[in-house]
């Protein structure tokens, strides 16, 4: 009989304790944090786009990934629109909770380098922050992932830097201050504005990370080089080194593995990589180190 009370006991617990998990994720999470050990025990970031139009299982990502923008969303003025992979249902409130369940952090990704789906915005904040509450009603994404990449550098430093700065300021406001907001950076800080844009006091103080995107194929040591670049200007622990493993040619498991071994080495947060629809397990041991 006592070790009746004392099971049950233990499961109201761990009914407890799964509950404040859960609600942590509603939440957001850390901007910067890291959600996993690597094989050394220090904190190692891998974030995964999850290409939309792949029309892949969101929710068959495998383990290892930290943190999945989804692509993508489009901004024009100041309307988000999900189609391209999220509206039709490729994507559901039901995936991102599973998501949250295994402690993967879900985001929505705006823009993308298609000029049909070019982020583009109006200034209306007011109006921005309307469209994301509608978005979030319908989806529990943690956060938003603006990918511009069209523009010049003077509008695109003005956009970035407004959205990010508003964002933040609006998440805060409805009690999720810890929410997830990044952008994928160029190759180097000074090709399309990167360098004004984390100079920006307010900006770095509102991004969680930092996506760069040197895809310099299989080109390690310029991949290198462009991410010390940024580690001269913001902070190394909230800078991924970005990776592209869909086109060919990609880098290979072995250059992969020496890449994640630099970026620990060195203290930078973890990696980035394009896109984690189909990604094998040897690339995935090689970045993550499990």
């Amino acid at each position: 009989m006592r070790s009746s009370r004392i099971r049950a006991a233990l499961a109201v617990l761990l009914l407890l304790i799964s509950a404040g998990c859960a609600g942590s994720f509603g939440r957001g999470f850390l901007p910067g944090a890291s959600f996993g050990p690597d094989v050394a025990g220090t904190p190692f970031r891998f974030v995964g786009y999850w290409d939309g139009w792949q029309q892949s299982n969101l929710t068959q990502t495998p383990a290892g990934v930290t943190e999945i923008p989804i692509a993508f969303g489009f901004l024009h003025g100041h309307t988000i629109t999900l189609k391209g992979g999220v509206n039709p249902g490729y994507v559901s409130a039901a995936d991102i909770a599973a998501l949250h369940a295994r402690g993967v952090a879900v985001t929505l990704s705006l823009g993308g380098w298609s000029p049909s789906n070019s982020l583009s915005f109006d200034g209306n904040v007011a109006g921005f922050e309307k469209s994301l509450a509608r978005v979030l009603a319908k989806l529990p994404f943690d956060g938003v992932d603006f990918d511009l990449e069209h523009g010049s550098t003077a509008s695109r430093v003005k956009t970035l830097s407004t959205l990010i700065v508003a964002t933040r300021s609006y998440f805060t406001s409805i009690g999720k201050p810890q929410a997830v907001i990044t952008y994928p950076a160029w190759n180097r800080p000074t090709d399309y504005g990167d360098d004004q844009i984390l100079g920006n006091s307010q900006v770095a103080g509102a991004l969680s990370w930092v996506n760069v995107m040197s895809y310099e194929k299989a080109d390690i040591a310029k991949t290198e080089s462009d991410v010390a670049a940024y580690g001269a200007i913001f902070d190394k622990t909230r800078i991924n080194a970005g990776i592209d493993i869909d086109d060919n040619p990609h880098p290979s498991v072995a250059e992969l593995g020496a890449l994640s071994t630099w970026v620990r080495a060195n203290g930078y947060g973890g990696m980035m990589a394009w896109t984690v629809n189909s990604i094998t397990a040897a690339q995935m041991k090689a970045i993550t180190g499990n």
